[in-house]
C-alpha cells in the first residue's frame, strides 16, 4: 500500500497571460467517444468557443456560442440555438439545424432535430442521415451498435438502422468487450452481440457499468463490487462507488475516501483522496482537501506539486485543468510536466 509523497513540479515555466471572459456551458448533445486525436482543444475567448492546437496557439478562432471536444475527426458547435459539427480545418461541415448533436463514433452521430416532437437518427461525416429520426433517445454506437429507446423501452440497432435487439429493456448501457449492461424487470444483466443472456446473477444487481479490461463495475445494497465475464463477483461488494479499470487499477471510494485497487481487489494505493478519477498516461487526477493535482501509478506519489480546483486525466499528453471558484471558473491546458499551453482564462 502506498502513501503519496510530493515531488518538485518542473519550474521555470513562461505563462502567456490572456485576459478573457469565460462561462462553463453545458451542451444539449449526446455523450459518445471523447477520445481526441485531433490535437484540438476548446477555449472561451470573450463569450465565444474556439480551439487551441496542442502548443497552444488558436487553430480555429472563436465563433460559437458553445462547442463540444472534437470526436471522429468533428466536433458539435452551437450557431445560435442549434447545432452543427465542424472539421478540423474549422468548417462548418454540416450547418446547425439541429436541437441535439451527439459525438461521432464509429462514423456515425445521434442527432435530434429542431422541429417540435423531433426524434432521433444517425447522420454520417457528410451530414446524410444514415438512420431516420425514429427514435425517442439514442446513444452513439459502439462495436456496431447503438443503444435507442422506442416506446420507452430499450433496445439496439445496427448500422443500418436495424433493429437487432428487441426494445424490451428499461435501460440499456452501450456495449464494450462484446457485452452490454441492460435493465430487466429484477436488475440489471449483461447480453451479448446477439441479444443473449450472458451474464444474470443469482443476486441482484441495483447498478451496472461497461466492462473495461475484464472488469465491470456493479451495485447490490452491500454496495459497490466487480464482476468477471464470466459473471463471477470477483470483487465482492464493499465499497461506496467504484470507477472503471483503466491501466491495470480502479477508483473505488471507502469510508468517504479514494484509492485505488487492482483487478484482483489489492489495494494499491491507499484511501487518501477526497475525489479520484482514472489513470491516463501513468497519471491520475486526485482531490487533496479542496484542491487537485496529479499522482503517479507507480508509487502515487505526487508527480506536479501544484493544486487546481477540478482537473481531468491526461489524453494525448494535455489535461484540462480549472482555478478560480464555481462562480467564477477558469479553464486552462497543461502538459505531462504541468507546464500551461493555455494558461486559465475566463
Amino acid at each position: 500500500m502506498k502513501r503519496f509523497t510530493t515531488r518538485p513540479f518542473a519550474s521555470g515555466v513562461t505563462l502567456a497571460v490572456i485576459a478573457m471572459a469565460l462561462t462553463l456551458a453545458g451542451c444539449d448533445s449526446v455523450g459518445g467517444d471523447t477520445n481526441n486525436n485531433s490535437g484540438l482543444y476548446p477555449v472561451l475567448i470573450d463569450s465565444q468557443w474556439g480551439f487551441i492546437n496542442e502548443e497552444g496557439r488558436i487553430s480555429i478562432t472563436p465563433q460559437y456560442v458553445q462547442a463540444e471536444p472534437f470526436s471522429g475527426r468533428m466536433a458539435a458547435v452551437q450557431v445560435g440555438a442549434d447545432w452543427g459539427y465542424i472539421n478540423e480545418s474549422g468548417n462548418l461541415a454540416i450547418p446547425a439545424i439541429y436541437r441535439v448533436a451527439g459525438s461521432f463514433n464509429e462514423g456515425l452521430a445521434p442527432v435530434r432535430g429542431i422541429d417540435f416532437g423531433a426524434q432521433y437518427g444517425f447522420i454520417d461525416q457528410s451530414g446524410t442521415t444514415v438512420i431516420a429520426e425514429q427514435f425517442e433517445l439514442a446513444k452513439p454506437f459502439n462495436e456496431g451498435l447503438a443503444a435507442v429507446r422506442i416506446d420507452s423501452q430499450w433496445g439496439f440497432v445496427n448500422t443500418s438502422g436495424t433493429v437487432v435487439i428487441a426494445a424490451t429493456y428499461a435501460d440499456a448501457q452501450s456495449f464494450s468487450q462484446g457485452l452490454a449492461a441492460v435493465e430487466g424487470r429484477d436488475g440489471w444483466i449483461y447480453i451479448d452481440r446477439n441479444g443473449t443472456v450472458v451474464i444474470d446473477p443469482s443476486f441482484q444487481i441495483n447498478q451496472a457499468g461497461p466492462f473495461s479490461q475484464g472488469r465491470a463495475a456493479f451495485a447490490t445494497n452491500e454496495g459497490w463490487g466487480y464482476l468477471d465475464e464470466s459473471g463471477s463477483p470477483v470483487i465482492p461488494p464493499q465499497y461506496d462507488t467504484a470507477g472503471e479499470f483503466s491501466e491495470g487499477l480502479a477508483a473505488v471510494r471507502q469510508d468517504g475516501f479514494y484509492g485505488f485497487i487492482d483487478g484482483t481487489g489489492v489495494e494499491r494505493i491507499d484511501f487518501q483522496f477526497r475525489n479520484a478519477r482514472a489513470f491516463r498516461e501513468g497519471l491520475a487526477p486526485v482531490r487533496i482537501n479542496s484542491s487537485w493535482t496529479f499522482i503517479n501509478k507507480d508509487d502515487g506519489a505526487v508527480v506536479l506539486d501544484r493544486y487546481w480546483m477540478d482537473a481531468t486525466s491526461f489524453e494525448n499528453g494535455v489535461a484540462r485543468i480549472l482555478t478560480g471558484n464555481e462562480d467564477n471558473p477558469r479553464v486552462g491546458y497543461i502538459d505531462r510536466a504541468g507546464e500551461y499551453i493555455w494558461y486559465p482564462t475566463r
